[in-house]
Formats: C-alpha cells, sequence, structure tokens
C-alpha cells in the first residue's frame, strides 16, 4: 500500500495524465470547429460551460463565500495571462498542425524558470541557464525563420505559450493566498464575460449537433482545469512536468488520424534539444529539492 506523499504524488500523476489527455482532445476539437466559429466564440463555450464541474467544486469548498479573493489585483493579472494563453491557442490550432502548435509551447519550461526569478524569488544557476539557452536555441530551430517552413503564426504560438508560462507562475503566486475554487472560479467568470463579448460580431448560430460538441468542448476543459490545479497541489512540478511532454504523442495522433497532418520536418530537429534541456531543467529541480531537504535535516 502507498501512503502519505508517495500515494499524494501517484494521484497527482493520475490527475495530470488525465487533464492531459482531456486537455489535447479539447483542442483537436477546437482545431476541427476552428474552422466554423471565431477563437472568442470557442472560449466562451470553453469558458461558460466550464462553469458546471467549477460550480461542483465551489459548492463542495462552502460556497459562494469562499471565493472571495485576498489578492484581487493578483487574480486579476492571472486572469488576463491566461485570457491571452487561450485566445492565442484558440486561434493558432486551426491555422497550423496541431504537433507544431505542440512542440513549440514546449518552450513553456523555458519562460517559467526566467520568470521565477523576479516574480518568485528563486535562484537560477548557470546549469539551469544553459539548459534554457539550449532549450531556445530547438525553439528556434522548430520556427525556422530563414527556412521555407516559417509561419509568422508561430511566433502567436510563442506568444501564447508565455502569457501560459506566465499565468502558471502567477497560479503559484495566488495559491500563498486563494483558494483553488477561488481561482477557477473568477478565472471562468471574467473568461466568458469577455469572450461573449468579443464573439458578438462574428457570432454564428451553432447546428443542433455543433451545440452538442461545443458542450462536450467545454466541459473537456472544465474537468481537465480542474484535474490539474489538484495534480499540481498533490504532486511537486519537478514530478509532474515531464509527462507534459506525452502530449506531442497525442498530438501527432490526433494530427495523424484526424486531421491528416504531417509534422514539419524542422520540428523534429528541434524537438530533441527542447525536451532534452526541459528533462535537465527537471532533474535539476530535483537536486536542488534534495538539497533543501538535506539542509533542513541538518
Amino acid at each position: 500500500m502507498f501512503t502519505g506523499p508517495i500515494h499524494a504524488s501517484l494521484l497527482g500523476i493520475y490527475c495530470k495524465l488525465g487533464s492531459l489527455v482531456l486537455f489535447c482532445t479539447m483542442d483537436a476539437m477546437v482545431k476541427a470547429l476552428g474552422g466554423i466559429y471565431g477563437p472568442f466564440q470557442l472560449m466562451l463555450f470553453r469558458s461558460a460551460v466550464a462553469m458546471v464541474p467549477i460550480a461542483v467544486i465551489v459548492w463542495r469548498a462552502g460556497g459562494l463565500r469562499v471565493v472571495r479573493s485576498n489578492r484581487p489585483w493578483l487574480q486579476a493579472t492571472r486572469i488576463l495571462a491566461g485570457l491571452g494563453s487561450t485566445a492565442g491557442f484558440f486561434y493558432v490550432f486551426p491555422r497550423m498542425p496541431l504537433v507544431d502548435a505542440y512542440a513549440i509551447s514546449f518552450a513553456a519550461p523555458f519562460f517559467m524558470v526566467a520568470l521565477s526569478v523576479p516574480m518568485l524569488g528563486e535562484p537560477v544557476g548557470w546549469r539551469r541557464w544553459t539548459a534554457v539557452a539550449v532549450g531556445f536555441a530547438g525553439v528556434i530551430v522548430m520556427l525556422d525563420p530563414f527556412g521555407i517552413s516559417f509561419h509568422a503564426i508561430s511566433l502567436v504560438v510563442l506568444g501564447a505559450t508565455f502569457c501560459y508560462s506566465l499565468s502558471t507562475v502567477l497560479v503559484r503566486v495566488v495559491s500563498r493566498h486563494d483558494s483553488d475554487a477561488t481561482t477557477l472560479f473568477w478565472f471562468a467568470i471574467v473568461s466568458s464575460a469577455v469572450s461573449l463579448g468579443a464573439a458578438v460580431p462574428d457570432w454564428i448560430w451553432p447546428s443542433a449537433i455543433d451545440w452538442f460538441w461545443l458542450i462536450v468542448l467545454g466541459l473537456l476543459g472544465g474537468v481537465a482545469q480542474i484535474l490539474v490545479t489538484r495534480a499540481w497541489r498533490l504532486a511537486p512540478a519537478a514530478v509532474l512536468a515531464p509527462f507534459d511532454y506525452a502530449g506531442i504523442v497525442l498530438a501527432v495522433a490526433y494530427g495523424y488520424l484526424w486531421f491528416k497532418e504531417e509534422p514539419s520536418w524542422t520540428v523534429w530537429l528541434g524537438l530533441p534539444l527542447v525536451i532534452g534541456s526541459g528533462l535537465y531543467i527537471l532533474h535539476r529541480e530535483r537536486v536542488r529539492a534534495r538539497e533543501r531537504a538535506l539542509a533542513a535535516v541538518g
């Protein structure tokens, strides 16, 4: 039987893997529906329908009294970053191969390392900065700025990835002051309101079958968000982060089987650099965590 931190970490891994499958499926649905509906209309369904499972979480946590934020400006900044990330990815998924978008998004660990210095006060040594530089070199190779494969939309993916990284770091900061229910609730509410206002000018009334798929899209996103938020609370980041790279397998599978897409050749050149440097950063996180634990015991 597993007990204590080991059991919690295993449960965190299961939550992470479950969220990964749901998010990848949602992203593929965004790509499929993005040829008909605009990104803000898709964001509206993603946020509004997600309120159903989030409402259950808020209710179980104690009702609306628990959603009052102790750091509203931090929550507002986190929401803005999350909106930038969601809007960016929802815009690019219908416009480029799914696996290419996922590969470029693996730059997130490098952004997080850079942001952790000013925002979390975490020291970053030369080894991790070297890994960051190698990872960025891999991203540049995948972007292929001087070759025939380059598309300016790849820069939108990079921008969305930065917003995602900023949002993730801010979640860590906000978690010191607010509960998960608070963070989930306010993002869903604000995202629904903003996307509704932006979607109205270009609104396309969904067909009966599309209503079903749009609702499924929102439920997938809401449950996935709850699972990944729970995962980060149950298990250390260094344990969970490597599983993000499993997303490339699902992206390749969905891209090929659903959309008959093949990854750009530059992706296969740069991806080993990105994944290798990302895994090295995670290795350094484990080393530093072990050193801190030994220092605390001593």
